[in-house]
């Protein structure tokens, strides 16, 4: 394989460098036609002068020059070829561009330098070095005091004094060295000197300073504190005067230091102070410098610090949470109040303030919710308001809601307290949150913001209620739902006479909240079964209310409340009220009940309140469609349950003979469901007679032995409610739409139709009998003609679309069921003793008799009836007296097995009469396809008698059947002749 892979390449290659060698023959040849043509082009035209006259102003109208007629350009290469070269003069040849110069190289733009090219030896060789120099040597100070310190070194000589002094004179040195070095920049060359060294004195300083202080007690508190200060004023100074790199290294050193030198056992108060001034001098810088990244950073640093403190239990006493709640206030507050720009100001006001109130929280839930936590934690909630109140122009209101989700949280989180306190907290948060947005709830721009911010407060009163009490339904979840009511409602009766509070959704807010506190109390206050009463009659004094608003959205909310009380009716139905739900399937045999049937009344006359008095179309439906089921199911827990199948039925009569009476316009909703519920109920019947009927085209006969099927159950739910459905349609007869009127025949019709036809079947088994094969062509022949009767007196009424369809059935279940499933010819079928007093005709007759009455009706139905009527009467012909002639011989079973020689014979004579019948029919009545029948039964009786009878014949008979064939055949001929002659004629 390898060997035969190389030499296709081998042969490949040479290939392709036969092909290259070729092309480079036909472009050097086609380079020298160019040359040529070039040639002649420049021999052909007259020489012009060169100069171009000077362009006249544009004010000034001077005829234009002639221009130049340079050599003429050539097409591209590809086509120079194929295009023939013609060379036309002209005496004033238009200008034309000159000829490109050939060999001609252009030169090529120098390469644009985008950015600066990395330089690694740049990097890593000049500047990092600096930068990590000027860290190494802060850590080294404070390493070396922390070393002097634990393991006693040069105790004797370096006394903790000398120690603190030493590394504040080796601070000092840093820095100045980093003076020297700013000064003498143009000996050092590199400003990166001068801020490692003024990075790393500013941390050596803030590492003696503490060390001085928490070790060894040799500088009191304020005389620390003093130092931290002056050290940050360095760290600014020095920072302004060095750049970024002396920040982020004072930054590095300045949180890094209290870990690195004593621990993390530091004192709380001292080390909070320490932080404080460290994070606010390195704010101020990036302020001045404009870098709020640095101020990012200090702060993240700040929030790891307190964070630790109030995990690690050192702010639970009162000292440490003071001192913690004076640093979260610093970082979350006032620096970022102070420090940020207005770009980035926004946003990091509302994550710092964010992250101080989390913090806090986490205070008071670690803390065991003591009361100077709570106390904390609502002075910073206060704090965060004021802040989102003073700055307005900053939408800052993200942190009062972040406040007041933390407060819902440790309030739902809280566990040992007494309701008092819990009380007493709660109504504290709610005042700090609620106050500020309910004094600017309609205060303009309008912000719906406040008004969601409100509702959930409000909300939030019966979700701790629950959370804190035994049951839903004690007392306490009752009134904090209605206080929270009476919040919302309060707030919304502020905005009554706002001028644009009907312009955006905060009154409707307030009002869907206010639904909702009110339900929940109703929930909890009312027995359950009175619920959804309750629930519906709040809805229905909402629609009321709509209108005195003037606000669109509130009618909406009402018919929100009226589809919860809905469905408050269908969840609370109780184990001991169960037959609620089933007396409306009609399967409960003593389905009254007194608080049922109060439950039910009073929701369906709620929701006919809605369907009379709503305005928004999509309220009203939905109320129409609400009070029809719902009037239903009242009556469901009244009627019994044989009578309940026709109460839908009857609604609808109800409803078309008032849309007739009051010539309203058609309630399409109700009817719509009404018909539902009818079907609903017809729904089991109809699938068990489908399932009959599907089975009985495949040659099952039907039985009907369902309880669904039974004679008084096809009263109640098919064919009563199909005479009512009747009636509804009598009456919309000229009031409705077509669509309706369609609706209504088609839905009474199926229902009409299946009920019906039990009915006849039930019936028929009764008076006649069961057994299918005595009996069952005599029923389907009756049905059939039950049909096509209707169809005719239909017809005769200009019911023209109905008798198509009864005709088209009749035709079809004929010939299906009688001609082709279940034909006495094949299948047992008694079709009678008698001989042509039978069965035979009628089941013959009838398919014709169809296409002979849709023949009769204008359309497509009569145009395919005329083409199906020849050869269908001809088959009918042929069926008839084959199967008369089997009946003649053995009885009403036409199957019966056995042939004797006369029957065979009759068979052979009755093929040649029937030959002679179609011709002479055929031209009797000039139809040709008559003929063509009459040729091929007379053809097939001929090769029967030489085939089958002749072979089986002796003596005369054999003579009889050779001369009726012979005469019959010459009689066909005859009449053939004669046909042919007097149409040619």
């Amino acid at each position: 394989m390898e060997l035969i892979v190389t030499v296709l390449m081998f042969i490949g290659g040479g290939l392709l460098l036969n092909t290259r060698s070729r092309l480079s023959r036909t472009e050097h040849r086609l380079l020298l036609v160019e040359n040529e043509l070039r040639r002649r082009i420049a021999a052909e035209a007259q020489p012009v002068p060169r100069e171009t006259p000077a362009t006249p102003p544009p004010s000034q109208s001077a005829p234009e020059p002639a221009a130049p007629v340079p050599a003429a350009p050539l097409p591209p290469r590809e086509a120079r070829v194929t295009v023939p070269v013609v060379i036309k003069t002209a005496p004033e040849p238009e200008p034309q561009a000159p000829a490109p110069v050939l060999h001609q190289q252009t030169p090529k733009p120098a390469p644009v330098k985008t950015g600066p090219a990395f330089n690694f030896e740049d990097l890593f060789g000049r500047k990092l070095p600096i930068w990590a120099g000027g860290i190494t040597l802060a850590i080294a100070g404070v390493l070396i005091v922390k070393y002097a310190i634990d393991a006693g070194f040069f105790g004797r000589i370096f006394t903790p004094g000398v120690q603190a002094i030493c590394g504040v004179l080796f601070g000092l040195g840093l820095i100045g060295g980093a003076e020297w070095a700013w000064r003498k920049r143009d000996v050092v060359a590199d400003p990166r000197v001068a801020q490692a060294l003024s990075g790393a004195g500013i941390s050596t300083l803030y590492a003696a300073l503490l060390v001085a202080h928490s070790l060894y007690g040799l500088i009191g508190p304020m005389t620390a504190f003093a130092g931290l200060a002056l050290v940050t004023g360095g760290a600014l100074w020095l920072s302004l005067r060095h750049g970024m790199p002396s920040a982020l290294l004072g930054l590095a050193g300045g949180l890094a230091a209290p870990a690195l030198t004593m621990g993390l056992d530091a004192n709380v108060p001292l080390l909070a102070a320490y932080l404080g001034f460290t994070i606010a001098g390195l704010a101020g810088v990036a302020r001045v410098q404009r870098w709020p990244w640095l101020a990012m950073i200090a702060l993240v640093g700040g929030a790891g610090w307190s964070l630790w403190l109030i995990i690690a239990g050192k702010a639970f006493a009162l000292i440490g949470a003071l001192s913690v709640f004076g640093f979260v206030a610093l970082l979350a507050l006032l620096i970022p109040l102070f420090v940020f720009t207005e770009n980035t100001q926004r946003i990091t006001r509302a994550i710092s303030a964010i992250i101080g109130a989390a913090q806090l929280g986490l205070l008071v839930a670690l803390g065991g919710f003591q009361p100077l936590h709570w106390a904390l934690f609502a002075l910073l909630a206060s704090a965060g308001q004021f802040l989102a109140w003073r700055e307005k122009l900053l939408d800052l209101s993200i942190i009062p809601t972040t406040s007041a989700v933390l407060s819902f949280i440790l309030l739902m989180v809280w566990d040992t307290m007494s309701m008092a306190m819990l009380l007493t907290i709660a109504l504290v948060l709610a005042a700090i949150h609620a106050g500020p947005l309910l004094a600017r709830l309609w205060q303009t721009p309008a912000t719906l913001q406040r008004a969601v911010e409100l509702s959930a407060i409000a909300l939030s009163a019966p979700i701790l209620a629950l959370r804190h009490v035994n049951y839903p339904d004690d007392a306490e979840t009752t009134l904090a739902s209605l206080g929270g009511a009476a919040l919302v409602f309060a707030s919304a009766a502020l905005g009554w006479n706002c001028v644009d509070r009907r312009n955006d959704k905060r009154f409707a807010t307030l009002i869907a909240t206010g639904g909702l506190l009110i339900t929940a109390a109703i929930w909890c206050g009312l027995p359950i079964w009175q619920a959804p009463v309750g629930v519906m009659a709040l809805a229905c004094a909402l629609l009321v209310f709509a209108p005195r608003t003037g606000d669109h959205r509130i009618e909406p909310v009402a018919a929100s409340f009226g589809g919860l009380s809905v469905l408050m009716l269908l969840a609370t139905t109780m184990p001991d009220r169960s037959m609620e739900l089933a007396a409306l399937f009609g399967d409960s045999a003593n389905p009254f009940n007194t608080q049922s049937l109060l439950r039910w009344s009073g929701t369906a006359l709620g929701a006919i309140v809605f369907a009379l008095l709503a305005q928004t179309r999509a309220v009203r439906w939905g109320a129409q469609a609400a009070a029809t089921l719902l009037t239903y199911g009242t009556l469901a827990q009244v009627l019994r349950p044989i009578a309940l199948p026709l109460a839908a039925p009857l609604g609808l009569v109800a409803l078309a003979l008032h849309q007739r009476k009051a010539g309203v316009r058609p309630l399409l909703v109700p009817g719509a469901l009404l018909l539902t519920l009818i079907a609903g109920w017809a729904f089991l019947p109809v699938m068990h007679w489908l399932d009959f009927a599907t089975r009985s085209l495949g040659g099952v006969p039907i039985t009907l032995d369902r309880a669904e099927l039974a004679p008084l159950a096809l009263l109640r739910r098919l064919a009563a409610p199909a005479l009512l459905i009747a009636g509804a349609w009598w009456l919309l007869r000229d009031k409705a739409s077509r669509a309706v009127r369609i609706t209504l025949v088609v839905t009474g019709a199926v229902l009409g139709g299946i009920a019906l036809h039990s009915f006849y079947r039930h019936g028929f088994a009764a008076l006649i009998g069961t057994d299918f094969v005595q009996y069952g062509l005599a029923q389907r022949l009756v049905w059939a003609a039950a049909l096509l009767g209707s169809a005719a007196l239909l017809h005769n009424r200009n019911a023209t679309t109905a008798a198509i369809a009864l005709t088209t059935a009749a035709a079809l279940h004929t010939a299906w069921y009688s001609l082709m499933l279940h034909n006495p010819l094949w299948s047992a079928q008694a079709v009678g003793a008698l001989p042509l007093l039978n069965l035979l005709a009628p089941l013959f007759v009838l398919l014709p008799l169809c296409l002979l009455l849709l023949e009769r009706t204008p359309g497509l139905s009569a145009t395919i009836a005329a083409k199906l009527k020849q050869p269908v009467l001809m088959a009918m012909v042929i069926g008839f007296t084959w199967a008369t002639l089997r009946q003649a011989f053995h009885g009403s079973l036409l199957v019966t097995p056995g042939l004797s020689d006369s029957e065979d014979i009759a068979r052979s004579l009755l093929g040649i009469a029937l030959a002679i019948g179609f011709l002479l029919w055929g031209i009797r009545q000039k139809l040709h396809n008559w003929r063509i029948v009459s040729l091929v039964l007379m053809l097939a009786a001929v090769a029967k008698v030489f085939v089958l009878d002749a072979a089986g014949l002796e003596g005369l008979l054999r003579i009889a059947s050779f001369v009726a064939l012979g005469f019959s055949l010459i009689g066909i001929g005859w009449l053939y002749s004669r046909q042919l002659r007097n149409t040619s004629g």
